[in-house]
């Protein structure tokens, strides 16, 4: 049986352009709205430079979508969620794993460009793992960081009028207080985002979307996902049930309040807050 390809999207401004030219009996369509925005979110990619064509195809699927909406002056820009490269040997006599050097994040960065608009990315528990070729977090961070335009290790970017996407990134591997692979938001940028939350209020209309790697449920099972606060109710995979997959550290009753309850407080106090993106378990 041949199944009708069906349209995900690849043309909706191109189409609701025509469908105002037609019913309106105009020559050109209205411009989109200023709040309105394209973005694609791409979770972990674990680039492996073997199997290019993968990527490749994925690509392809998410391309044609942003240039719709950049054909029409939409904004639109790409966040990828960390975990950029397979944590693997990649070479062939080499056991140093792919993750984290400075040859993943070169190919990320290449591939994460060529989508043709702006991309943004936060780190997550594989992107400091280039532990073969960097000696300290510290160094790991900053070629990170260098390779992907990053002035700093959070990202915030207006996509759109009063709608700002904000990225907090895992800064620790070699580190970690309990476990290499938990992921730990560090104090600076803690403080500086509850700074940045306080300075958009919901009254004056601003909206934002916030992007890291972990959350907890009030169940306490974990997965790759977005902090505490962000409103997901139902989880289709448990990727890690552990107790260290707390956003920061594994919490309990010996853990710090002030860290493992900031977020969930932040979003309660300042309603600009509409999302804590999760994202899908693949390209």
């Amino acid at each position: 049986m041949i199944v009708e390809e069906e349209d995900l999207g690849t043309d909706f401004y191109a189409a609701r352009c025509d469908e105002e030219v037609q019913e309106n009996d105009v020559d050109e369509c209205e411009v989109p709205s200023a709040d309105e925005f394209t973005v694609a979110i791409l979770g972990d990619l674990h680039v492996d430079p073997r199997k290019l064509d993968d990527y490749a195809e994925g690509r392809s699927h998410i391309v044609p979508v942003l240039e719709d909406a950049a054909s029409r002056g939409v904004g639109a820009a790409l966040v990828s969620l960390g975990d950029l490269g397979e944590s693997k040997p990649c070479w062939e006599g080499s056991p140093e794993l792919y993750a984290g050097t400075t040859a993943c994040h070169d190919h990320a960065a290449e591939y994460l460009s060529s989508f043709g608009v702006p991309y943004e990315v936060v780190g997550g528990n594989h992107d400091l793992e280039g532990i073969d070729e960097f000696a300290t977090d510290a160094e790991n961070l900053e070629a990170f960081c260098r390779i992907h335009g990053k002035p700093a290790p959070q990202f915030v970017r207006e996509i759109a009028d009063k709608t700002v996407l904000v990225g907090l990134t895992s800064t620790i591997f070699r580190g970690a207080k309990y476990t290499s692979h938990e992921v730990t938001v560090d104090d600076e940028q803690l403080s500086w985002f509850e700074d940045f939350v306080a300075s958009k209020p919901a009254e004056e209309g601003w909206k934002l979307f916030v992007f890291t790697r972990r959350l907890v449920t009030a169940a306490g099972v974990s997965r790759h996902a977005p902090p505490m606060g962000s409103g997901l109710r139902v989880l289709q995979e448990n990727h890690v049930v552990n107790g260290c997959c707390w956003l920061n550290h594994s919490g309990g009753e010996k853990a710090d309040p002030r860290t493992t309850r900031k977020f969930i407080e932040l979003v309660r106090r300042h309603r600009c807050i509409k999302g804590c993106g999760p994202y899908p378990e693949s390209a």
